[in-house]
């Protein structure tokens, strides 16, 4: 007792250091002394050590709700999945105690249209795995729900149903955990250039690929995504929160955003409650004599983001942003920040959340009911009646769309018309019926309707996400919408076509979406696979078969592999896919089955650099679509190793964005090397300015040199943000030509795509006409915001370009052909620069 009262003395009189002080306080956030049942331990009592004292992991965190879920009647844990590294996904349900959550939860759908309560609050955090504050708060948080025996907290859980996802990304938040608690030593440093606050890559913001979660709500690539997508359909709350951390020298954060910023789908009445909302947070941060700020850094733009998705689906989402420790205790400009203070803060705007989510239950419950009557009220204005797409003959990739838009809760209807739009055919068996006369209209809107004319110039992330452009799937809008069959509850089934064991040969067509998932599975095992590179037609399916269609002959395999027919019976089954049985080595037209024009294949040994300098993300989507679509490992080579690693073991090195005249000038010798010797070197987006700079003996075009200087005009200081943003390219849709003879069109059928850009960088041009696969159109924008001056710099210039250099062959990609994990019509350009870019022969003329 008698060391108790000292520590209280001494934390008191601050006699120790702040971040001891606010260790040992159990109330962290919470009201001061407040009545609670002792029965139920408190996060510090059950872990011991108290809450901003160290960062818990994510195991400890569940076994805090586990142990919530045991000792209190309000408390409800579900397991709706686990993460790619294994780790449990938690959703959490407070409700007063007796009640039916179940029966509440199975009548949500119908009460959110007809007005009727109880309001749900969904509590959203750490989606960021290195933003902790977050997480730490919701095990906070959730103690308070359980065990306050306060009349408002009592009063809550009867009128309201609260559900939390305490972390949204634990495999970030684990790697962040392990990493700040190892570093923070008995005395932890303040200094911002502590090792504690300085990550390595990739840091723990991403998920277990790299890839950003809090831009996952739309794209649905990922476990964590999709299994929240379920539970949020099937909860249907009125307000989502979103709980965040930005940099150390900022304050503290909620919406409103900047008003200018807003999506123009989302109902204005979303910005007035969000408003209301936002006097609760002011309140609370008031009274604890925290800073605080709105309208100003964040808009709410985006779809997939976790703020902004609720806008557009029937509920109101909120983003916070605290002032971040990146650690225990750091230095800011507004003090020393500890981690016990940013957990504070985000528990008393969870708190004020739930306050304000009571006080306009009313207003929140008419509101939801509003936008969804809205909604068809809206799509009955519209002059079009829906959408119509087809599977373009990739019935594959088809499904996947159709997966995803099902997982938003997107009415889908298979059509039973076939019909004919702007020259294009939408079969009847292979096409669907999307009516804009349902709930998700605004969803529709949002992930459909192509954007050109934008009335801001600034984006806090992507400005368009097009589906049918991402999945070039044919699309069309309509004014009449085709005879359609009953709506569908789950894609359609996959249709595989069985090889026949006895064929001459088989054929892949390269025009479907896992054919390069084959051909990676067979490369690998070391089996012969021919490509044919000229258009073929086989006697007995009398139909044409694109450039890239995969040939496989069991007369040419090695003999100590097994039957070849085995392996193709086995991939068929587990995937859809159609492999054609060939009776005969002659064809109808096109390379016979021992052509010249149809080489063997080589075997692949592919490297990709990762660490420092390089983009986390860019590489994470390459790393993803090896390990989850190709099925394949890659190399990943660190940056700190590119010295000591012998190239001429692969066969392929990718580079991702990054900034490579940082290393060593022996590695840029090393590449060039690796190319002149017959390696295959990819690169993309900004990695191509440095990969340009390589002494590989280019043969560059001269540079338009007309333009002539001028003198700037003067500008306001406060215009450079704006005129900053005007040259930006945050994301935005652009249309190339593409070369379909040459091997990295092969598998298109039409020269016309649209890829995804990120960044204003523009490829060199070549004096060889031959090595440009692909280029921009003109007009060269498809969807989004692009300044005038990047359109026109972009325009008829080079996208996708490859050039022999000595036995090897370099490969430049202006764009991220595999953006997000869900762009998938340009994966195809990715998947031919892999594998067909040692095909690519030299093209000059005898004259040059």
């Amino acid at each position: 007792m008698t060391k108790r009262w000292i520590l209280v003395c001494l934390v008191t009189f601050g006699l120790i250091f702040p971040w001891m002080a606010a260790a040992q306080i159990d109330e962290v956030g919470l009201p001061n002394g407040f009545e609670r049942n002792e029965q139920i331990q408190s996060p510090e009592a059950f872990w011991g050590f108290s809450v901003g004292e160290y960062h818990p992991r994510h195991d400890e965190i569940v076994s805090y709700f586990e142990y919530l879920d045991t000792v209190s009647d309000r408390v409800s844990v579900e397991i709706t999945g686990h993460t790619h590294d294994r780790r449990p996904l938690m959703v959490v349900t407070f409700a007063q105690p007796g009640s039916d959550v179940d029966a509440i939860q199975a009548a949500r759908r119908d009460n959110a249209r007809d007005g009727q309560g109880p309001v749900v609050a969904w509590m959203g955090y750490s989606v960021h795995g290195n933003e902790a504050s977050a997480a730490s708060a919701a095990v906070q948080t959730a103690w308070y729900l359980a065990a306050s025996e306060d009349s408002q907290v009592t009063q809550w859980l009867e009128d309201m149903v609260i559900v939390m996802e305490p972390v949204l990304n634990p495999d970030g938040h684990d790697r962040f955990a392990h990493w700040v608690n190892m570093h923070r030593g008995q005395q932890p440093s303040k200094d911002p250039n502590d090792r504690e606050h300085n990550e390595i890559w990739p840091n723990g913001r991403t998920n277990y690929y790299w890839f950003d979660l809090n831009r996952d709500w739309m794209p649905l690539v990922h476990p964590e995504s999709r299994a929240r997508m379920a539970q949020y359909y099937a909860w249907q709350p009125h307000v989502v929160t979103d709980f965040h951390e930005m940099g150390r020298n900022s304050t503290y954060f909620f919406q409103p955003g900047v008003p200018e910023r807003n999506n123009p789908i989302t109902p204005s009445e979303v910005f007035e409650l969000t408003g209301e909302i936002a006097k609760f947070h002011a309140e609370a941060l008031d009274a604890a004599q925290e800073p605080y700020y709105t309208r100003e850094s964040f808009d709410d733009y985006y779809v997939g983001k976790g703020s902004t998705y609720p806008d557009m689906t029937g509920g109101v989402g909120i983003l916070f942003e605290q002032g971040s420790s990146r650690g225990h205790i750091q230095e800011s400009h507004y003090g020393d920040r500890t981690f016990t203070q940013a957990v504070a803060n985000q528990v008393r705007t969870s708190l004020s959340s739930l306050r304000a989510t009571a006080a306009n239950a009313d207003a929140l419950i008419g509101y939801q009911r509003r936008f969804f009557e809205g909604a068809r009220e809206a799509a009955g204005d519209n002059r079009e009646a829906g959408w119509v797409f087809s599977d373009g003959g990739d019935p594959a990739k088809a499904a996947i769309l159709i997966d995803r838009l099902l997982q938003h809760q997107i009415e889908i209807y298979p059509a039973q018309e076939s019909v004919q739009i702007d020259g294009v055919d939408y079969p009847a068996e292979s096409s669907w019926v999307i009516p804009n006369n349902q709930d998700q209209y605004r969803l529709i809107q949002s992930l459909f309707e192509p954007v050109t004319e934008l009335t801001m110039e600034t984006f806090y992330d992507v400005s368009t996400w097009p589906l049918g452009m991402s999945y070039d799937v044919p699309h069309a809008s309509v004014r009449r919408l085709p005879a359609r069959g009953p709506a569908l509850a789950t894609p359609p089934e996959s249709q595989s076509s069985a090889p026949n064991p006895e064929a001459v040969a088989w054929v892949i067509p390269w025009d479907q979406y896992y054919a390069a998932a084959a051909l990676a599975e067979l490369n690998a095992k070391g089996y012969r696979v021919q490509v044919a590179t000229k258009p073929m037609t086989i006697a007995s399916q009398d139909r044409p078969l694109v450039r890239g269609s995969l040939i496989v002959h069991p007369g040419i395999q090695p003999d100590h592999l097994p039957a070849v027919a085995s392996v193709l019976t086995e991939f068929a089954a587990g995937h859809s896919i159609e492999i054609l049985s060939m009776d005969s080595g002659l064809v109808s037209s096109g390379p016979d089955v021992g052509s010249p024009s149809a080489p063997v294949l080589e075997q692949m040994r592919v490297a990709m650099v990762v660490g420092e300098g390089v983009n986390v993300y860019n590489a994470g989507y390459i790393w993803h679509w090896f390990d989850r679509y190709l099925g394949q490992p890659i190399a990943k080579i660190d940056t700190s190793q590119v010295g000591r690693v012998d190239w001429s073991d692969y066969t392929h090195v990718i580079l991702p964005e990054g900034a490579y005249q940082r290393l060593p000038d022996s590695f840029a010798n090393d590449m060039a090397g690796f190319v002149r010797s017959g390696g295959a070197l990819l690169a993309t987006r900004r990695a191509v300015s440095w990969v340009e700079g390589l002494d590989l003996g280019w043969a560059w075009a001269k540079e338009d040199e007309t333009d002539e200087a001028t003198e700037a005009d003067r500008r306001p200081y406060e215009d450079h943000s704006l005129d900053f943003a005007r040259e930006v390219i945050g994301g935005s849709a652009l249309a190339i030509d593409l070369d379909i003879t040459h091997p990295l069109g092969f598998g298109y059928k039409d020269s016309d795509l649209t890829v995804f850009r990120r960044g204003a960088h523009v490829l060199k041009q070549d004096k060889n006409h031959y090595t440009r696969a692909a280029v921009y159109q003109d007009p060269v924008l498809r969807s989004g915001y692009m300044g005038d001056n990047n359109q026109e710099a972009l325009a008829g210039t080079p996208a996708l370009v490859a050039t022999r250099h000595g036995r090897g062959v370099v490969v430049r990609m202006a764009d991220d052909y595999l953006f997000r994990g869900y762009w998938l019509g340009s994966e195809r350009l990715f998947a031919n620069a892999l594998f067909f870019s040692p095909l690519i022969g030299t093209t000059r003329l005898p004259s040059e």
